[in-house]
């Protein structure tokens, strides 16, 4: 049943880019190369109530996702891979109370749902370069994981380059921030994808002779 459930990790990223693409679309005027994608559900934005709600079902769809990804390491996976896919579930489990407090619309005064925006922000950075490096530092021994494993060290440390180019551009009010941003984001939406194929499809082995 756990792997039947990792599919959940598509269709999460399907809702996320749905909301991207949509939100830009229906938003005369927003620009994918200069906005973050926050803007989208940013207090007063004109189809916040909308796009929240897909962010949220992506939310949803994503912690059954992480759950899934637990729950059928539990079987085989080493210590480092299960506690990667549990900082995964807490990434998500934090991610989905962006809707409670939405960014402050620019120019705005800050105000405390602004200030909890940022808090968010600030704690699911860690997470999301940690999430892969651990699954994949983990999983590269494993027999049938060693490219998944590969990759996703591969993705934490673009991850944090570009989380890290991400915040120098948003610091210095550079132009094409939202191009890095989605550089960045992406880089995630992407892995989850994989993720989710990888496991949905990988013959898990039933035995647990590569734990440790």
């Amino acid at each position: 049943m756990a792997r039947k459930l990792t599919i959940f990790g598509a269709f999460g990223v399907f809702l996320y880019v749905l909301h991207v693409v949509l939100g830009g679309w229906l938003w005369e005027g927003y620009s994918h190369l200069q906005q973050p994608i926050s803007d989208l559900t940013a207090q007063g934005a004109q189809d916040r109530v909308l796009l929240t709600a897909i962010t949220v079902l992506y939310g949803m769809f994503s912690i059954v996702f992480a759950v899934s990804v637990y729950l059928l390491l539990k079987r085989f996976a080493p210590k480092l891979a299960r506690i990667g896919a549990l900082v995964f579930l807490v990434l998500h489990v934090v991610s989905i109370t962006y809707g409670l407090f939405p960014q402050d619309a620019g120019g705005a005064a800050m105000t405390f749902q602004g200030i909890m925006h940022l808090v968010i922000t600030a704690l699911i950075v860690p997470l999301t370069i940690l999430a892969p490096l651990l699954i994949g530092f983990g999983l590269r021994k494993v027999p049938g994981f060693r490219n998944y494993g590969n990759y996703s060290i591969i993705t934490g440390i673009f991850i944090l380059l570009a989380g890290g180019t991400t915040a120098i551009f948003f610091a210095n009010g550079w132009p094409y921030f939202g191009l890095v941003e989605r550089l960045n984001i992406g880089a995630l939406q992407l892995w989850m994808l994989v993720s989710s194929i990888q496991f949905f499809t990988a013959t898990i082995p039933l035995h647990k002779g590569a734990r440790h």
